[in-house]
């Protein structure tokens, strides 16, 4: 089905009857995923970010012994290896 095609309050009717057919056990499979959903809504990302950060103080404290240079040697190493990375991938072209 094509939500496109449904508009939002023929597709609200849609979702309560689909739901109110289930069994009671999917009910509350139902349920949870609405709450899941609810608290992603209400802090998108939150956990994401706390890891993304994470990894950076790691990152962070193992090259801290680096003089200037040396670190921005190795930020272009790591650069030109994602850039790689993502043209073997296809999410990027080279340059031209």
């Amino acid at each position: 089905m094509n939500s496109d095609m449904l508009a939002p309050q023929e597709l609200i009717r849609k979702a309560v009857i689909e739901v109110a057919q289930l069994p009671e056990k999917e009910l509350l499979i139902v349920i949870e995923m609405v709450d899941s959903l609810k608290k992603q809504r209400a802090r998108p990302n939150k956990e994401l970010a706390a890891e993304i950060l994470a990894k950076a103080k790691a990152r962070a404290e193992e090259v801290r012994y680096l003089s200037r240079d040396e670190a921005m040697e190795k930020f272009g190493k790591t650069l030109d290896a994602i850039r790689a990375d993502a043209i073997a991938k296809g999410t990027a072209i080279e340059e031209v």
